[in-house]
């Protein structure tokens, strides 16, 4: 695995994720104060139609859209991030958790995506109750399989200087 790679991932990863909060200030209102996370996370027609009524649906929209970019740059850093970290420890508990990270953020993307359509129907009118409920239990499995993902690398970038060398190293 190359470190050129993830930095690369990371700096795209970073560039859209601001892309993404520059374009997106618009969302963020009094009655969404997490811009479209509250989108992602709302459940019930009242809810969406108090957040489509306090936006701009083009700024929504658009957001929505800069997403598909944005998901394969944050898979493919994570992934390739857990792995690399993975294959640094020799303690099976540790490189079992990053191979499968490496792998979950990947249905996290997919999740992603899945979410994105659901909302961009939503936005046009197309939903339903269930609908709805779907679109936050989707989000919320990505969010948790992303944050876990999150948390190894963080837990890991600072263990990895420290861990023991293996003798004659």
């Amino acid at each position: 695995m190359k470190w050129n790679a993830i930095r690369l991932s990371a700096i795209t990863t970073a560039i859209l994720f601001g892309w993404l909060r520059l374009q997106g200030e618009g969302l963020i209102t009094a009655t969404s104060p997490l811009g479209i996370v509250d989108l992602e996370l709302a459940d019930t027609p009242s809810r969406l139609s108090a957040l489509l009524l306090a936006w701009n649906k083009t700024i929504a929209v658009n957001n929505i859209l800069i997403d598909f970019l944005f998901i394969p740059s944050y898979a493919l850093f994570l992934s390739l991030g857990c792995r690399q970290l993975a294959m640094g420890y020799r303690q099976s508990v540790l490189v079992t958790i990053g191979n499968f990270m490496a792998k979950g953020v990947w249905l996290a993307a997919f999740l992603d995506v899945i979410e994105n359509l659901l909302m961009l129907g939503s936005i046009h009118g197309y939903y339903s109750s269930s609908s709805l409920e779907l679109t936050r239990w989707v989000a919320i499995i990505k969010f948790s399989l992303v944050a876990i993902a999150v948390l190894f690398l963080v837990i890991c970038s600072i263990h990895y200087p420290f861990k023991k060398k293996p003798h004659g190293t």
